[in-house]
């Protein structure tokens, strides 16, 4: 539709995809494995409560890999970029902004905060280079 048509007016929601999530305690190798099958930028790792406690991507774990550590013990919560320092968008934020997060990352978890608390945070999707892309071509087709 007409006013759909800009990248200005899509919403986050509306063509966020599914996140890759893991536990603090799951060992870089099942991560790894993880991440190829689902053929994902990035891992958001919960804490027991479920939420966000914490990211990996791809070149972290290439990293951890490669620093000859047992990725089979290694958890994956020794090697995670921890909050405050991960870059999230809200559902209803604009595609726009999230594209220009993405310059810096290859995935951001789309957060919704549980009772207005700012520690609280539910990931209920991701935004990836690949969904822009997509986006981009199909609003340019």
């Amino acid at each position: 539709s007409n006013e759909n048509s800009s990248m200005k007016n899509t919403k986050v929601s509306s063509v966020m995809g599914v996140p890759l999530t893991a536990r603090q305690s799951d060992s870089v190798y099942d991560v790894i494995v993880n991440i190829f099958l689902e053929d994902s930028g990035g891992v958001f790792i919960l804490d027991e409560d479920d939420y966000l406690c914490g990211v990996v991507s791809r070149k972290d774990l290439l990293k951890a890999t490669v620093g000859g550590s047992d990725v089979n013990k290694l958890p994956v919560g020794m090697i995670m970029t921890r909050m405050p320092n991960i870059a999230t968008v809200e559902e209803d934020e604009s595609i726009n902004l999230a594209a220009a997060k993405l310059m810096k990352v290859d995935s951001l978890p789309v957060v919704r905060y549980e009772d207005n608390d700012k520690q609280k945070i539910k990931v209920v999707g991701k935004i990836s280079k690949t969904i822009i892309n997509r986006l981009f071509v199909e609003l340019t087709e």
